[in-house]
């Protein structure tokens, strides 16, 4: 699992059981809680770590915007 921290959001990529794809989460630290997640809210999967971290990335630099 690959992880990338910016302000108070982490990124982090996981490879899914079923079917064997790859998301990415970003997770809130301070609030134990995952604040998007590409397969619960974009039904998006990836074949590849490296295109999950990238997709993760994108978003977690939305996120970080003010």
């Amino acid at each position: 699992m690959q992880e990338v921290t910016a302000a108070r959001f982490t990124v982090a990529v996981q490879l899914m059981a079923e079917p064997c794809l790859w998301r990415w989460e970003i997770h809130d630290p301070s609030q134990g809680q995952i604040v998007a997640n590409s397969w619960s809210n974009e039904w998006m999967a990836y074949d590849s770590p490296d295109e999950a971290y990238r997709a993760g990335h994108v978003q977690l630099t939305a996120l970080s915007l003010p």
